[in-house]
């Protein structure tokens, strides 16, 4: 009695698949969303519960015309619900690929962006080196004419003392 009820739970649980993709699929032209799906009352936690059944090899071989006509209906759902998952599973799949693309290119943007940055920091450092370097040179020039202008004070310094006292002792003869 509980497979019973359990495939019964199934088939209504199929039935309402088939019915929510068929809706879907007539008022839009396409398949519902996953969003769509995990805010459906048949799932209230949110959770999907996919089951996509597999066909029987045996099944596989037996014409229509052996079937039962209800095992056909049946069967014939059963290929829908798949092929609608799929149809889903591929537009998720298109829409990821999609976005995974964009945020390639947006990489790859970046990439060249921080690349150019690189070049024109690496141009600016080697200008300032160049700035660098002549600040140098300008310093030791300045350094070195400031020593030869301190000696030439000395000397001058030497020459006014000797001529000061020289005016003295000339004063006092």
């Amino acid at each position: 009695q509980q497979t019973l009820e359990q495939e019964r739970w199934q088939r209504e649980m199929i039935e309402q698949r088939y019915t929510q993709y068929t809706e879907d699929d007539e008022e839009t032209g396409e398949y519902a969303t996953d969003e769509e799906e995990e805010m459906s009352p048949m799932f209230p936690s949110g959770e999907m519960a996919i089951e996509v059944f597999e066909l029987a090899e045996n099944e596989d071989t037996l014409s229509p015309v052996e079937m039962d006509p209800e095992k056909l209906v049946h069967k014939f759902k059963e290929l829908q619900i798949k092929h609608a998952v799929t149809e889903a599973e591929i537009q998720q799949l298109k829409r990821k690929l999609q976005c995974l693309e964009q945020e390639k290119a947006r990489w790859r943007a970046e990439k060249a962006q921080l690349e150019q940055s690189v070049e024109e920091n690496k141009e600016r450092m080697e200008k300032l080196e160049g700035y660098w370097m002549e600040a140098q040179n300008l310093c030791q020039a300045v350094d070195e004419h400031l020593k030869e202008t301190q000696a030439q004070y000395q000397t001058l310094e030497r020459k006014y003392s000797k001529a000061k006292r020289l005016i003295k002792e000339y004063q006092q003869k």
